[in-house]
Protein backbone atom coordinates (compact mmCIF):
# COMPACT_ATOMS: atom_id res chain seq x y z
CA UNK A 1 0.00 0.00 0.00
CA UNK A 2 0.92 3.57 -0.85
CA UNK A 3 -0.14 5.99 1.10
CA UNK A 4 0.13 9.66 0.93
CA UNK A 5 -1.43 13.12 1.75
CA UNK A 6 -4.65 14.12 -0.09
CA UNK A 7 -5.54 17.89 0.48
CA UNK A 8 -9.15 18.27 1.63
CA UNK A 9 -9.10 21.53 2.30
CA UNK A 10 -6.67 24.37 2.79
CA UNK A 11 -6.17 23.45 6.47
CA UNK A 12 -6.92 19.86 6.29
CA UNK A 13 -4.63 17.11 4.71
CA UNK A 14 -5.08 13.12 5.30
CA UNK A 15 -3.33 10.21 4.63
CA UNK A 16 -5.11 8.18 2.12
CA UNK A 17 -4.16 4.43 0.40
CA UNK A 18 -3.47 5.87 -3.14
CA UNK A 19 -3.72 3.18 -6.35
CA UNK A 20 -0.68 3.81 -8.46
CA UNK A 21 -0.59 2.38 -12.32
CA UNK A 22 1.51 4.05 -15.19
CA UNK A 23 -0.44 3.23 -18.52
CA UNK A 24 -2.72 4.49 -21.52
CA UNK A 25 -5.63 6.17 -20.34
CA UNK A 26 -8.17 8.36 -22.21
CA UNK A 27 -7.20 11.79 -21.13
CA UNK A 28 -7.48 15.56 -21.50
CA UNK A 29 -5.92 18.75 -19.94
CA UNK A 30 -8.17 21.28 -20.20
CA UNK A 31 -6.08 24.32 -19.16
CA UNK A 32 -8.81 27.33 -20.36
CA UNK A 33 -11.11 25.32 -17.47
CA UNK A 34 -8.80 24.89 -15.01
CA UNK A 35 -9.03 20.85 -14.97
CA UNK A 36 -7.44 17.40 -15.96
CA UNK A 37 -9.65 14.93 -17.26
CA UNK A 38 -9.40 11.03 -16.93
CA UNK A 39 -11.19 8.58 -18.07
CA UNK A 40 -11.18 4.64 -16.71
CA UNK A 41 -12.75 1.53 -17.58
CA UNK A 42 -15.41 1.11 -14.93
CA UNK A 43 -18.11 -1.99 -15.50
CA UNK A 44 -19.80 -3.26 -18.68
CA UNK A 45 -20.40 -0.87 -21.03
CA UNK A 46 -19.48 2.54 -18.46
CA UNK A 47 -16.18 4.29 -17.84
CA UNK A 48 -15.53 6.60 -15.12
CA UNK A 49 -14.42 10.17 -15.87
CA UNK A 50 -12.50 12.03 -13.28
CA UNK A 51 -12.28 15.76 -12.82
CA UNK A 52 -9.41 17.16 -11.28
CA UNK A 53 -10.06 21.17 -10.99
CA UNK A 54 -6.67 22.92 -10.44
CA UNK A 55 -5.86 24.23 -7.00
CA UNK A 56 -8.48 26.75 -5.62
CA UNK A 57 -10.67 26.10 -8.48
CA UNK A 58 -13.19 23.83 -7.37
CA UNK A 59 -16.21 26.50 -7.05
CA UNK A 60 -15.44 27.84 -10.62
CA UNK A 61 -15.29 24.24 -11.95
CA UNK A 62 -18.84 23.45 -10.28
CA UNK A 63 -20.38 26.26 -11.79
CA UNK A 64 -20.06 25.41 -15.49
CA UNK A 65 -20.51 21.28 -15.25
CA UNK A 66 -23.23 20.91 -18.00
CA UNK A 67 -24.32 18.09 -19.92
CA UNK A 68 -22.69 19.77 -22.73
CA UNK A 69 -19.73 20.20 -20.98
CA UNK A 70 -19.59 16.84 -19.95
CA UNK A 71 -19.97 15.91 -23.56
CA UNK A 72 -17.24 18.27 -24.69
CA UNK A 73 -14.86 16.75 -22.25
CA UNK A 74 -15.93 13.24 -23.26
CA UNK A 75 -15.24 14.26 -27.05
CA UNK A 76 -11.85 16.25 -26.50
CA UNK A 77 -10.43 12.41 -24.68
CA UNK A 78 -7.33 10.90 -26.25
CA UNK A 79 -5.32 8.35 -25.36
CA UNK A 80 -2.39 9.27 -23.66
CA UNK A 81 0.68 7.06 -21.30
CA UNK A 82 0.35 8.94 -17.90
CA UNK A 83 1.69 7.61 -14.24
CA UNK A 84 -1.81 8.06 -12.46
CA UNK A 85 -2.12 8.26 -8.66
CA UNK A 86 -6.00 7.94 -6.90
CA UNK A 87 -7.23 7.22 -3.65
CA UNK A 88 -8.86 4.60 -2.74
CA UNK A 89 -12.55 5.42 -2.06
CA UNK A 90 -16.52 5.03 -1.89
CA UNK A 91 -19.64 6.79 -2.05
CA UNK A 92 -22.61 5.58 -0.99
CA UNK A 93 -25.92 8.02 -1.68
CA UNK A 94 -29.39 7.39 -1.14
CA UNK A 95 -31.69 7.03 -4.23
CA UNK A 96 -35.50 8.53 -3.72
CA UNK A 97 -37.26 6.59 -6.85
CA UNK A 98 -40.78 8.18 -6.05
CA UNK A 99 -40.38 11.41 -8.19
CA UNK A 100 -38.40 9.82 -11.00
CA UNK A 101 -41.41 7.12 -11.56
CA UNK A 102 -43.99 10.49 -11.38
CA UNK A 103 -41.67 12.57 -13.79
CA UNK A 104 -41.46 9.10 -15.86
CA UNK A 105 -45.68 9.10 -16.15
CA UNK A 106 -45.92 6.17 -13.38
CA UNK A 107 -48.52 7.75 -11.24
CA UNK A 108 -51.28 4.82 -11.01
CA UNK A 109 -48.94 3.53 -8.98
CA UNK A 110 -49.31 6.36 -6.19
CA UNK A 111 -52.34 5.28 -4.31
CA UNK A 112 -54.11 5.59 -0.60
CA UNK A 113 -52.80 1.82 -0.29
CA UNK A 114 -49.55 2.19 -2.30
CA UNK A 115 -46.27 0.66 -0.44
CA UNK A 116 -42.94 2.39 -1.40
CA UNK A 117 -40.82 0.93 1.55
CA UNK A 118 -38.51 -0.77 -0.85
CA UNK A 119 -38.46 1.97 -3.60
CA UNK A 120 -35.30 3.93 -1.46
CA UNK A 121 -32.40 2.31 -1.05
CA UNK A 122 -28.65 3.03 -0.56
CA UNK A 123 -26.60 2.10 -3.57
CA UNK A 124 -22.71 1.73 -3.19
CA UNK A 125 -19.89 2.59 -5.60
CA UNK A 126 -16.55 1.37 -4.26
CA UNK A 127 -13.38 2.62 -6.79
CA UNK A 128 -10.52 -0.41 -5.22
CA UNK A 129 -8.46 -0.38 -8.30
CA UNK A 130 -7.32 1.55 -11.26
CA UNK A 131 -8.39 -0.28 -14.29
CA UNK A 132 -8.23 -4.06 -15.45
CA UNK A 133 -4.73 -4.91 -13.91
CA UNK A 134 -1.90 -3.06 -11.70
CA UNK A 135 1.05 -3.94 -13.93
CA UNK A 136 2.52 -2.44 -17.42
CA UNK A 137 4.25 -4.49 -20.03
CA UNK A 138 6.48 -1.85 -21.82
CA UNK A 139 7.67 -4.13 -24.88
CA UNK A 140 10.14 -1.48 -26.66
CA UNK A 141 13.94 -1.15 -26.32
CA UNK A 142 13.34 2.08 -24.83
CA UNK A 143 13.48 2.72 -21.44
CA UNK A 144 11.10 4.94 -19.95
CA UNK A 145 11.74 6.71 -16.68
CA UNK A 146 9.13 7.89 -14.71
CA UNK A 147 10.21 11.46 -14.90
CA UNK A 148 9.89 11.40 -18.40
CA UNK A 149 5.93 10.48 -18.33
CA UNK A 150 3.35 12.57 -17.71
CA UNK A 151 1.50 12.51 -13.94
CA UNK A 152 -1.62 12.86 -12.65
CA UNK A 153 -2.00 12.70 -8.93
CA UNK A 154 -5.40 12.83 -7.72
CA UNK A 155 -4.97 14.53 -3.76
CA UNK A 156 -7.20 17.06 -3.46
CA UNK A 157 -10.99 17.54 -3.85
CA UNK A 158 -12.68 16.00 -7.47
CA UNK A 159 -15.66 15.24 -9.14
CA UNK A 160 -16.24 11.51 -10.54
CA UNK A 161 -19.05 10.73 -13.29
CA UNK A 162 -19.94 7.38 -14.11
CA UNK A 163 -21.09 7.46 -18.37
CA UNK A 164 -22.38 4.97 -20.37
CA UNK A 165 -19.95 4.28 -23.26
CA UNK A 166 -22.65 4.45 -26.06
CA UNK A 167 -25.23 7.18 -25.12
CA UNK A 168 -22.83 9.26 -22.87
CA UNK A 169 -25.37 9.55 -20.50
CA UNK A 170 -24.28 10.22 -16.87
CA UNK A 171 -25.27 7.13 -14.85
CA UNK A 172 -23.67 8.73 -11.50
CA UNK A 173 -21.95 11.87 -10.28
CA UNK A 174 -20.46 12.63 -7.42
CA UNK A 175 -17.35 14.86 -5.65
CA UNK A 176 -15.22 13.76 -3.51
CA UNK A 177 -14.02 16.12 -0.63
CA UNK A 178 -12.11 13.76 2.14
CA UNK A 179 -11.83 9.56 0.28
CA UNK A 180 -11.39 8.49 3.61
CA UNK A 181 -15.23 9.69 4.62
CA UNK A 182 -17.55 7.00 5.49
Amino acid sequence: MIFDDFQVDKTTKVKVDMMTRIGDYKAYWDQENHTTVVMLPYKGKASMMIILPDEDKMKEVEGYITKDYIRHLKDSLHMSYIDLSLPKFSISADADLENTLKEMGITNAFENNADFSGISEECKLKISKVGDSFFTILCSSYQFHRDDIPSVTINRPFLVFIVENTTGSILFMGKINDPTAK
